[in-house]
């Protein structure tokens, strides 16, 4: 924290003090300590402004749309999902032996590192890049009697070094930092790092494979946010080529119709120590209904152990924090049972492009 923010901090809030509504100015304050890339000294603030100001409505509305700006909005469903939660609890439960030493890379909040110490770890050693985040996977470790198995480390995992942040190479990684499309923070890159430096040799992974699966949809928005041409009477066909091609819904959405087998796009092994820093596939894909695919709708897979899976496959009413990514056809293709549809596949290590292959 800068000495600048801090004497910043001092004035204005001793101006503050005199003022009757002094924990909803106090807010205001930390708004603009948090506009000073000072996010953990500003979410401090906010909080102690919510405490003085527990019976003013206004003051916890204003202090709680501060803290959840601070960090990722898919944190709170992502800890109150409980079907993640079961598979993950079970998985590590069968992965952990007493005297292990874990690493777990992107805690979030903490509650895989929290599952890991109350499945027996001796010790769990979790880093989180997010200041905000960590401080809470610290305060939430402590409320639930681990602080002393449980190190917190506002770092990236590639930071982290033998010697410092851990006393010795680590006996299990347990890594969950896959974004809807899979590759969107750099597992791979974190998860080869570690298995290079700061894993023991044939230390297992929860999960220990990931995948990024595929099918044909006919989806009924397509003709609102998947395609443009006209409307209005207006040619608007220059507009087409701004179409995103990953459009993110929940997998329980209605009107998302599989017209296709699944395929399995891309699936890493994290018993590996390299991983290919690109890829390009093009897969047979068989039609099993009659019909129009007018996207392809894609999602991810976790492989947690031999006994758990978990994934964010579309299926009406499903509720799961991983949602799907729709990519949209330039046109939709007519399809009859038993037909093969070509789909392409690209990933450059970060980020994963699909379409349909030309006739």
């Amino acid at each position: 924290m800068s000495d600048e923010i801090e004497r910043m901090i001092a004035t204005i809030g001793a101006a503050l003090q005199q003022r009757p509504d002094y924990p909803y100015n106090l807010i205001g304050l930390a708004e603009m300590v948090a506009a000073r890339k000072a996010p953990r000294r500003a979410a401090d603030l906010a909080r102690e402004a919510m405490a003085l100001g527990r019976d003013d409505p206004a003051t916890l509305v204003r202090g709680r749309r501060l803290l959840a700006s601070l960090i990722p909005g898919y944190h709170v469903p992502m800890m109150n999902d409980a079907r993640r939660n079961a598979a993950w609890d079970a998985a590590l439960r069968r992965a952990i032996r007493p005297g292990m030493t874990v690493l777990e890379i992107g805690t979030g909040a903490g509650m895989l590192a929290l599952m890991a110490a109350r499945a027996g770890a001796a010790k769990v050693v979790t880093c989180e890049y997010n200041p905000v985040a960590a401080g809470m996977a610290r305060d939430l470790a402590a409320r639930n009697g681990y602080a002393d198995r449980i190190q917190v480390v506002a770092k990236r995992s590639q930071a982290l070094t033998i010697g410092k942040e851990l006393d010795r190479p680590a006996d299990l990684l347990v890594c969950d930092i896959f974004a809807d499309g899979l590759l969107d923070f750099d597992p791979l890159g974190a998860i080869a790092d570690a298995r290079q430096r700061l894993l023991a040799p044939g230390a297992p992974a929860v999960p220990m494979a990931a995948s990024l699966c595929a099918a044909l949809v006919d989806w009924r928005d397509y003709p609102r946010a998947g395609h443009i041409d006209a409307a209005c009477g207006f040619d608007l066909s220059p507009m087409a080529d701004f179409v995103p091609t990953s459009i993110l819904r929940p997998i329980g959405s209605a009107g998302v119709d599989l017209v296709s087998e699944e395929v399995e796009l891309f699936r890493f092994d994290f018993a590996q120590e390299r991983f290919p820093p690109s890829d390009r596939r093009i897969l047979p894909c068989r039609a099993i209904l009659a019909g129009e695919a007018n996207t392809i709708a894609r999602w991810i897979r976790l492989e947690l152990d031999d006994e758990t899976m978990i994934e964010a496959r579309p299926e009406p009413g499903a509720v799961f924090f991983s949602g799907l990514t729709m990519t949209p056809l330039d046109a939709p293709v007519s399809v009859e049972p038993g037909e093969t549809i070509t789909i392409g596949a690209a990933h450059d290590g970060r980020a994963i492009s699909t379409w349909v292959e030309r006739g």
